[in-house]
Parts: structure tokens; sequence; C-alpha cells
């Protein structure tokens, strides 16, 4: 019932819901302003209501959707109310329960994420009592009644719904007494065959399960999956895996019935999801027996529910994964429990890489005893592992936490490694030293914390298997490089078969067909086959595969680890690349100077944190923001510029204090390449800037130039460029883990004695690298050694032949020892120099700005030689490969004009155009004289 104002939701004539868009005579008021929150309120009550119980529901994906809005609207209350219970310091049921999950699952869990698993948690709870009520209908009172005693914790936690008779719950209540109404209304046989593991001709029958529950994330929460970087494994890809750990046992084990085997083999999924590997698991221990043996129960009974193991910590997916084990094994003659109320699957609510010292709760017994059974088996020796572990940069689980010390009477405050933390101490040394990484996160990721977990395993062993999916970013990734040294130096053989995928890299099979990633994400991913095996053929092997999805999946299906043609890699130091690469070039590469051993200062552009409104296309419009900024109040301003939430690093108090106290300059950015706009520095962090890199940064204010690079590269390296201004830490490239480095020519410091006041400026050269120069020969003019190792930068045979060793750390840069080739290489490239700062503009005759109309960019579009803004205006005679000209992971001409889109061009960016499209041509005819002067030495 409405007046387009008032919402209220009836049910049997009582109101169930109600909220208020605005009021009438906010209407009359011309500043009045929508809430956003009330429109979120509206939203969610009217697709509450169109979401009422479908009648008879009568498949898996059907009900995954009613579930899903209802679980969605549950969490919600279910996390308002427990903020109210911690703001006004209640003590009840769901503080209880909260309390009780971070001391036995997760230190690390937030109210958000207690709230969303334990609303799904109790959505698939009903589901499951629905299952074994079959055609009984099941309410508050009696759903726990239909929970099997093997669901221990489940049965356990499903004790909530006894709670919901208290009036505080009532909102809570109409909810679950909605998702009973769907559950009761159910096309229960139908379901039954849709979720069934004997369907035919279908491929959802590997796991119907699996799809029941992606089909839920997707209307539940799109989000969800990728914050928590969980991505569920493709049936085909987890058969290869299973199947590359039975053919192992076989071949190399010894173990005649592999996976089969009760007395040898324990198998831990460190990461379990929604048990889609345990599954496959159990599966082929199943096939490996006769359909009418009397031995399959004997097996269930004294391997699979003895030796299988899972580890997961997010509720809603451990209860499917018990969910489908169950239903799986009832569906070839064994119920577990039945015959003996003890039973029950290995798969425990556990932090993988957090040990708990678990306190018994009388409150919750259930989970007590869960955690004290996972930390059985972190302790227990293990001989396979196996899973896809989540890939998250930004780590859930911190290697580092604060702890309070009471020191001399005072609380103290210090931070103190988490075991996890402790864990990863080998992957940050080379050679047994310490690695000097500014930022080391790459050895931070989930993934990377999860294959450590399973190598310290490993090391409780004398031999085992690990065989995982993981991010493939560690196989060349320079931060890694500890870690590779370390894998090797505990397993006797690693092979990887490579699947490649990553979006960025625009790879190709070999008919030239685009790559792609067995999942949807961006990142590349690998599987790896990590063996602890005395007398194997020790050494690193891979196999890489490109080409389609569909194919990667079909390969899967039918190849075996074990019939590949494995190539056997050469990881030298200091790097240890798990990757192929010659080993004559990289001998050669890394005799090089790196440009760390030629500059003092190279470090990352600046961060903003919010580019629109720390950098703009005029100077008007940046002092209007600086103005603006210490004139308004923090939520005007974040309106007025549209800047959304703050972070923990950026915010918009931070910044408006910045503007201020400091005293900033305003000054040109070089955003991206040939994109010079203008922006306000005050070289301080945490301020305007989330990071203002004034180590590099404050140099680039006074006359100056500096060379751009990126240390790591997801594409093939086209990273070098030039700016005289700032630069941003994206301005070669936004790709993920491409970042820009910027290294000046000269640093200024202020003077001392006579000098005081002034600044003295010196070349950005170390002492040693001068030397070296000297040693050979060569002049140490900063120009001409800059003009040097730029035309070195823009050489295509560099550039092919280090392709690979190029991707992995900032560029080495070979000198020569003719003299004349040196000069006339610096010639060119100081040329180029010249050319990338439009101080030379060759006249080429490209690029006339041509067409009537107003200037306004719309969809840039190129044909037939001509670049065109609009359907009426364009830029004349653009050869197609200066078109497509890339600097970074940038097409330069298209890159500049969609940054502009909607927006009416100046004359002075007309002209840039014009001008940058003539450099372009010139920058492809010097790397072809660069080519001549370096194809046959370098």
């Amino acid at each position: 019932m409405t007046d387009y104002l008032e919402w209220v939701w009836l049910k049997n004539g009582k109101p169930q819901a109600r909220t208020r868009l605005c009021y009438a005579e906010d209407l009359s008021n011309s500043r009045f302003k929508l809430s956003a929150d009330r429109e979120q309120e509206v939203t969610a009550l009217i697709e509450g209501f169109l979401s009422q119980a479908p009648k008879g529901v009568n498949n898996a994906k059907g009900l995954a959707k009613a579930l899903a809005t209802r679980t969605r609207n549950l969490k919600e209350f279910l996390e308002t109310e427990l903020n109210s219970h911690l703001h006004d310091e209640e003590h009840g049921p769901l503080i209880g329960l909260y309390e009780t999950f971070k001391g036995n699952v997760s230190s690390e869990l937030t109210v958000s994420e207690f709230c969303d698993a334990f609303a799904q948690m109790l959505s698939y709870g009903l589901f499951l009592a629905k299952l074994n009520a079959d055609t009984q209908t099941i309410n508050l009172y009696n759903a726990k009644r239909f929970i099997p005693q093997s669901f221990d914790l489940i049965k356990e936690l499903m004790g909530f719904l006894d709670r919901l008779e208290n009036e505080v719950y009532q909102e809570v209540r109409w909810i679950v007494d909605e998702i009973l109404s769907v559950l009761n209304n159910l096309d229960l046989s139908a379901i039954q065959e849709t979720l069934s593991f004997n369907q035919k001709n279908t491929g959802d029958a590997a796991d119907p399960y699996l799809y029941f529950y992606e089909d839920f994330l997707s209307q539940y929460d799109r989000k969800l999956r990728d914050q928590k970087g969980v991505y569920y494994t493709p049936p085909p890809i987890v058969n290869f895996i299973v199947r590359a750990v039975n053919d192992t046992l076989k071949d190399t084990f010894g173990i005649t019935d592999g996976l089969a085997d009760r007395n040898r083999v324990t198998v831990l999924d460190f990461a379990t999801g929604t048990g889609t590997f345990l599954l496959e698991v159990v599966k082929q221990i199943m096939e490996h027996l006769p359909a009418n043996s009397p031995k399959r129960k004997l097996i269930i009974q004294e391997h699979i529910l003895k030796n299988i193991y899972g580890f997961e910590y997010l509720i809603a997916p451990y209860t499917v994964a018990h969910l489908k084990l169950s239903q799986y094994l009832k569906e070839n003659g064994y119920e577990i429990g039945k015959e003996n109320s003890k039973e029950r699957l290995q798969i425990y609510l556990t932090n993988t890489l957090e040990p708990i010292n678990t306190q018994y709760s009388a409150f919750l017994p259930a989970l007590s005893r869960e955690g004290k059974e996972a930390q059985k088996v972190k302790e227990k020796p293990i001989l396979v592992i196996v899973g896809n572990p989540p890939y998250n940069y930004n780590s859930k689980n911190p290697s580092e936490k604060e702890v309070t010390e009471l020191i001399h009477g005072k609380d103290v405050k210090r931070k103190v490694k988490t075991w996890i933390g402790n864990q990863l101490i080998p992957y940050s040394l080379v050679d047994g030293v310490k690695m000097k990484e500014k930022n080391p996160r790459a050895n931070q990721n989930d993934y990377v914390k999860f294959i450590r977990f399973a190598q310290w395993k490993m090391e409780q062993v004398k031999e085992g298997i690990i065989c995982i999916i993981t991010d493939n970013s560690y196989l060349d990734n320079i931060t890694n490089r500890g870690m590779r040294q370390s894998l090797m130096n505990t397993f006797n053989q690693i092979i990887i078969i490579d699947l490649h995928g990553n979006t960025n890299k625009r790879e190709e099979d070999a008919d030239g067909a685009r790559d792609e990633n067995v999942f949807d994400i961006i990142q590349g991913v690998a599987i790896v086959l990590f063996i602890k095996k005395p007398n194997v053929e020790k050494g690193v092997f891979i196999y890489n595969l490109f080409g389609r999805r569909k194919e990667k999946y079909e390969w899967a299906q039918k190849e075996a680890i074990k019939d590949l043609p494995l190539k056997k890699l050469q990881p030298n130091p200091p790097n240890y690349l798990f990757r192929a690469v010659d080993e004559k070039d990289s001998l050669q590469y890394d005799s090089y100077l790196s440009l760390q051993d030629i500059f003092n200062i190279i470090n990352i552009g600046i961060t903003t944190a919010r580019d629109k409104l720390t950098i703009k296309f005029t100077s008007s419009e940046i002092n209007d923001v600086v103005y603006n900024l210490s004139k308004l109040d923090i939520e005007t301003i974040r309106d007025k510029f549209d800047l959304g939430s703050d972070t923990r690093e950026w915010k918009i108090s931070f910044a408006q204090e910045d503007v201020r106290r400091s005293r900033g300059s305003f000054t040109k950015i070089l955003y991206r390449p040939f994109d010079t706009r203008y922006t306000y520095y005050t070289g301080k962090s945490s301020g305007f800037y989330q990071r203002a890199r004034a180590e590099v940064m404050q140099h680039m204010l006074s006359d100056n130039i500096a060379l751009l690079t990126n240390r790591f590269t997801v594409i093939d390296f086209q990273h070098a460029f030039v700016t005289a201004n700032l630069s941003d830490n994206c301005t070669l490239s936004n790709l993920t883990k491409e970042r820009t480095y910027s290294a000046p020519l000269y640093l200024y410091e202020e003077g001392t004695g006579l000098f005081a006041g002034m600044n003295e400026r010196k070349v950005n050269f170390k002492k040693e690298f001068i030397i070296y120069l000297t040693q050979r020969g060569l002049t140490s003019k900063p120009e001409t050694v800059f003009g040097y190792i730029y035309a070195i930068l823009h050489s295509p045979k560099y550039r092919t032949k280090y392709i690979e060793l190029l991707k992995t750390d900032f560029p080495r840069i070979p000198f020569t020892d003719d003299i004349i080739v040196f000069e006339n290489l610096a010639e060119l490239g100081w040329a180029l120099v010249q050319a990338h700062l439009l101080k030379y503009i060759p006249a080429s005759g490209l690029g006339d700005y041509m067409g009537a109309g107003n200037n306004e960019v719309n969809k840039p579009f190129y044909r037939e030689g001509k670049l065109y803004i609009n359907s009426a205006q364009y830029f004349d005679n653009i050869p197609a490969d200066v078109y497509e000209f890339r600097i970074g992971c940038y097409q330069v001409l298209d890159k500049y004009l969609k940054d502009r889109k909607d927006r009416i061009l100046s004359l002075d960016e007309i002209e840039n155009v014009e001008k940058v499209a003539n450099v372009l041509a010139f920058t492809i005819e010097q790397m072809k004289a660069i080519d001549d002067l370096t194809r046959d030495w370098i």
C-alpha cells in the first residue's frame, strides 16, 4: 500500500515493513534532495514484496533466486540488529554467536561478514531440513529435528530459530517465514531431480550443487565472490587435478590403489568452498570399486569418513559442502549417521591460516568441538593437499596484528607477526639474504599464504603431494623470487601447467585465436603439482596451455599429467624464474646494469586515490578544487565532486587539512603519455594525495626531466617514456600490478654555507655507475647517458630478445664498448627525448584537423586513415601504425581522445593531437634507426 511517499508492506492485514521516501512538504522545497538511504530502503521493500513466495518452484535455478532475495534481506536485518546490540552494549544471542565465531573460526571476522555467512547458513540449513522432511511441512519449531545429527554444528546453529519468538527479532522472523513458505511450496521431486548427481545429458550432473550455489550468489550479491577472492573451480579442471594426484600416487609413490588406499592416503582440501574437490576425490575412490561391491560401504566408513578432510571458514559454502557430499553418498546407497550417530564428514569450519586455541563454550559446544577437531587436523600428517585457494592481493589474513601489553603500568601497543606471518619469513629471503622490497605485497596475497601453509604441512612429513590451481603471478613476479627458491628447496619435483588466460596480456594460441581464462577473472592461473619424494627426477617442469575456455575444459577432461610433453626449466639466481627463458640470453641479460644500479632515486609515481578531484584538464579547474576544499564542509565536498566513501588511507578530511595547512604548488602532471594536466602538490601523503612520493617528485618541481618505466609488466615491454613534470603511478599503464616508476635526471638539494637557501643540482647517477662508465671510456655527461638509455629502451631487438625477462624487474641496460656506437645511440635517444617532450616536432604532414562541427568528442573511431572525434570531424592522414602505436598499455591517440569523451576540445588539445601524430611517426622511424645500431650485439 502506498501514496508514493509512504510505502507499507501488508501481510494478512498486518504491516510487515514500512518506510517513507519523503514528506509532501519536501516536494515544494526547491533545495530538497532525496536521501540515497531512503531510496535504498524503498527499493528493498519493493523487491521483497515482489519476491513473494512463488508457487511450486520446480528447478534449482528458480529456488536459488527465491532464496537469494530473502537471504539478502535476512542478512541486512541481522546486521542492523547486531550493530544495534554492539552499540548499546547489550548481550543478546546474536552477540554471543558473533563472539564465539571470532574465537573459534577467525579472529578477523567482521560484523558484516558474520551476518552474511550466518544468513546464508540459515537459508541452506532450512533447505537441508526440507530435503529430509520430504512431504512434511517444516516450521520454526520442527526444522532442527529434520537436520541429521551428522550435521551437528549446523543443527546447533539452527537453534537461533528458537529465539525468533522474542519480540526484538520480529523483523527477522517474517523473512524466515518467507523462506519457509518458499520451501514448503516446492515441487520437491522436481528439485531433487535437478540436484541429482545421476542426471543424464547435462554438464550440471558433475556437481549440481556447485551451479546451484553459483546461481544463488549471482542473485544474492554479485560482488561477494570478488570481495572474497573465491572462484569456484570448473569441474573439468577439478577432475584433471584429482586424476593427476591419483596417477601420481600410483606411478610415483607406488600406491597401487591410489586415492582409494585407506592405509596410506589422507587428503586435505585446504580451501574447501562448496566441496567440489572433495566430491571429485570421493567419486574417484568410489569408481575404484564395482557398483555392487560390498566393500563400498566399508570404504566409506573406514576411509572417506575418516581420511578425507576439508577446511572452510565461510559457513555458507561449508554448509553446502556437507549437504553436497552427504547427498552424493546417499544417492550411492550410504546415509551418514543412520547406523552410527557419531559419523560425520571431516569438513571443518575453520580458518586454515589461523591456529585456534579453542576455548570451550557452553553457548555453542558443537562449534567449540569443531575448532578443536580442526586444530588436530592442522597438526596431523597429511599425504595429499588439493584445492583452489582465494586470490586476494589485499589479504584477508594479516601477517601482523596489533597487541596491547602492560609495560611499567602503561598500555603499550606494538605489532607482532601472526602465525602465517612467521611462516612467510622464508619467502622474504633469497640465498639467505633478506630481499630489499619497498612493496612486498605480492608475498602477502592470500593464495601465497595458502601455498605456504601447504608447504609447511609437507615440511612435517617425509613425502607428500600438493596439487592446486592458483593465480599464476608467482611464476615470474620478482617479489616472489624468495618463494620460488623456498619451494625448490622443499620439493623434489615441481610440475606447472600454466593455463594462462590473463586478459591484460592479450595472448593468443598457435592459430592466432584469443587466449581465454578458465575463470571469469583478469589474472591468469596455473595448476601446479608439488612432489616431495626422494629419488624422483629433481627439477621444475612446465607445460603451457593457450586457447579458448571451452578448449581448455575439453583438454582437462581428457588429458593426463603423465602424458604431457613437459619442458624442464632452469630457474637460476637471482630470480629463480618458473618461466621458460633462454639460459644464454638470461645470463647475458643478468650481466647488464639494472636501472637501480644506475639511478640513486627511482620510485613509483603519485597515487592520488581520487583522480577526478586531484587532477584536472585546466589550471582554473584545479584552482576551483583547492578553493572549495578549503572553504566547504566535508559532506558538501563529497557530493559536489562525487567522491564516494572515504578509505583508510584517503579521507576528505585529510585532503582538506592538507590544503588548509600546507603551502603547495599549482603545477603540471603527466597523467598519461602526451597528456599533461594540472594538479596541486603539497608533498604530503595521506593528504590531498594518498601517496605524494615526495622523495622523487620534489625534484620534478624544478627544471628537470625523468625517465618513466615500469618495474613489472604483464604485457610485452613498451614501457618507456619521459616527462619534465610530476607523474602518476598509472602514467604508462593502469593494468593490475603495472606501476609507473620515475627516475629524475637531476636531484635538487638545499645548499649550505655560502649557498644556503639555494637549491644545488646534482646528477641522479650512482658513484659506482659513473666509475663504470669511466672505466669503459664512455662519457658520463648526464644528457648523453640519458639519451643512450632511452635509445636502448626503444630498441626493437632489445624488446623482443628479452621479452620475458623485461616483465620481471626493472630493465637492465647493456653498455657497448664501441664509443662511436654509444654516441650515435645517445644522439638518437636524445632526439627521441626531445620529441616526446614535444620540444621538437618533426614536420611529417600528419594529423591535420578537418571537418565542421563543435569539436565535441563523442565516440572516437579510426577509418581509412582518418581519426574521428565525432561523425563529422577528424584528424586526417593518420597511418595505421601511428594510430595503433602503444606506450605502456595505452594506444596513445585512442586513449587521449577517449579520455576526453563528451568534452569540447580546446585549441591546445587539437594541436596536441596533431603534434603527437607526427611525433609517433618520428618515433617509429627512430626505433628503426636504433635497431640498426643494436641488432647485432645487444
